[in-house]
């Protein structure tokens, strides 16, 4: 993947990671990044980036994520790469997902 996609698929993922409300989802016997694998998982089995993008947010019980729409869009034209990865590497991609969302927060 050319850095630019990975950049924007961990601005995509950390923006989904930090926007849910891992208290009321994961509770207390269920890790939050176990979690979010399988969601990532699930929903990269969807045609597309938007409709992904949808369902992730969905599963998490979000309506929306901070995250600009031309980021999508950029990752779309590359979504058979961009798919095929989540399902392929998703715990991976989660991991860095959440070291992203967590250097955000520290910025």
């Amino acid at each position: 993947m050319m850095p630019k996609t990975i950049s924007y698929l961990l601005d995509l993922l950390a923006s989904a990671y930090e926007a849910a409300d891992w208290k009321r989802i994961a509770g207390r016997k269920r890790s939050s990044l176990d979690i979010f694998q399988h969601k990532v998982k699930a929903a990269s089995a969807q045609q597309t980036v938007p409709r992904f993008t949808e369902k992730l947010c969905n599963s998490l019980g979000l309506q929306s994520i901070e995250v600009d729409p031309g980021v999508i869009t950029v990752l779309d034209q590359h979504r058979e790469e961009v798919l095929k990865t989540l399902r392929r590497e998703s715990i991976y991609w989660v991991l860095l997902a959440e070291r992203e969302a967590k250097e955000a927060k520290t910025r």
